[in-house]
């Protein structure tokens, strides 16, 4: 009889520690959700879509590491090609092509993609309403590579959304020193300049100057020839008469790809530079790019104007003291998701 017992009491031991392992591994391995992303792009515009251009394909590529709720355009086409539908084209090759592994890796298709672009300014910003007014505890992250005036529009018919948007912008503050002398609006103008003024609340990462140091000086063979094997996104890539990719504006996808940044705590640091929260009262969940030198006035930097080109140069050289990391990143995204042996994933 009381060997009856030890068996029965040894049986409901093993069953109890295998219901605790099998917990605790539930416990340990959390479902990790896709960041919910919205990105504005100007990319018809004549003189910037290559910026745009290269910055979408970049996208494109890591299009299974987020959640895309919207893509939309901030100017209607200046000329007879739209240019998204013709980089949604290519990417509707690579994603069609079984030698590669967009399907193995369960990208997004092209037609969910085409219906996510949004080219009305009115009917833009109500999407951007509505998805931060979604029920969940993800925020919505808004890329900017257009214009701020879409999101200016969306604030304004909606000011509940402030504290359920994030949003990185780059090149929307003051110009740089290669661009002009102080004090001139940047090319957002007033967009910018009202949100800023009205939603001190708003979580925002306004990356200024540093994003140029992205493409800056050449890039190796190694990153170009692989580049240039990737599909018909990768040839759209190297049109380019500079041995460099064109990835400034490409700049926000990045601080979302890059394992070597905190998203709650941007000042750590990463690919996309370093950065300050220079207003922690005034603006707690506000952060720019960050200056070496002590004496830059973020608040008015017209007063050390001085200091301009050394700030410049400090803020370009955090990125691209980073960007061989992002580039050897990409080499191994590219390598898998262009590899012919199928069952490849990451």
């Amino acid at each position: 009889m009381k060997r009856m017992y030890s068996i029965v009491l040894l049986i409901l031991f093993s069953f109890g520690v295998g219901a605790c392992s099998k917990n605790m591994q539930q416990k340990e391995s959390p479902k990790v959700e896709k960041p919910r992303v919205i990105i504005t792009t100007d990319i018809n515009t004549t003189r910037y879509y290559k910026a745009d251009e290269y910055a979408i394909v970049y996208m494109l590529w890591y299009a299974d590491f987020v959640q895309i709720e919207s893509i939309i355009t901030c100017r209607p086409s200046d000329s007879s090609s739209d240019r998204l539908s013709d980089l949604l084209n290519l990417y509707q090759k690579d994603y069609e092509n079984v030698s590669f592994q967009f399907h193995e890796n369960r990208f997004p298709s092209p037609k969910d993609l085409a219906s996510l672009v949004c080219r009305d300014k009115e009917k833009a910003a109500i999407k951007i309403i509505q998805a931060a007014r979604q029920k969940t505890e993800q925020p919505l992250w808004i890329l900017m590579l257009g214009n701020m005036k879409v999101v200016k529009e969306a604030l304004l018919l909606a000011p509940d959304i402030e504290n359920k948007i994030r949003l990185i912008s780059i090149g929307t503050g003051i110009k740089s020193p290669d661009e002009d002398v102080c004090g001139n609006l940047n090319w957002n103008g007033w967009g910018r300049t009202e949100i800023y003024n009205r939603f001190k609340s708003l979580w925002w990462i306004e990356n200024d100057w540093a994003y140029k140091g992205i493409s800056e000086g050449e890039v190796s063979n190694e990153v170009m020839n692989k580049v240039g094997q990737c599909g018909a996104l990768g040839k759209i890539m190297l049109n380019n008469t500079q041995p460099t990719l064109v990835l400034d504006k490409a700049i926000p996808f990045m601080f979302l790809l890059d394992p070597t940044i905190h998203p709650n705590h941007p000042e750590f640091g990463g690919w996309t530079g370093n950065y300050i929260k220079p207003f922690p009262v005034e603006r707690p969940n506000y952060w720019v790019d960050r200056a070496e030198t002590k004496k830059w006035n973020y608040k008015n930097p017209c007063s050390s104007w001085e200091l301009a080109e050394q700030v410049y140069r400090e803020r370009k050289f955090s990125v691209q003291n980073r960007k061989n990391e992002m580039y050897a990143s990409l080499v191994d995204r590219l390598t898998q998701l262009y590899s012919k042996t199928k069952g490849t994933k990451y």
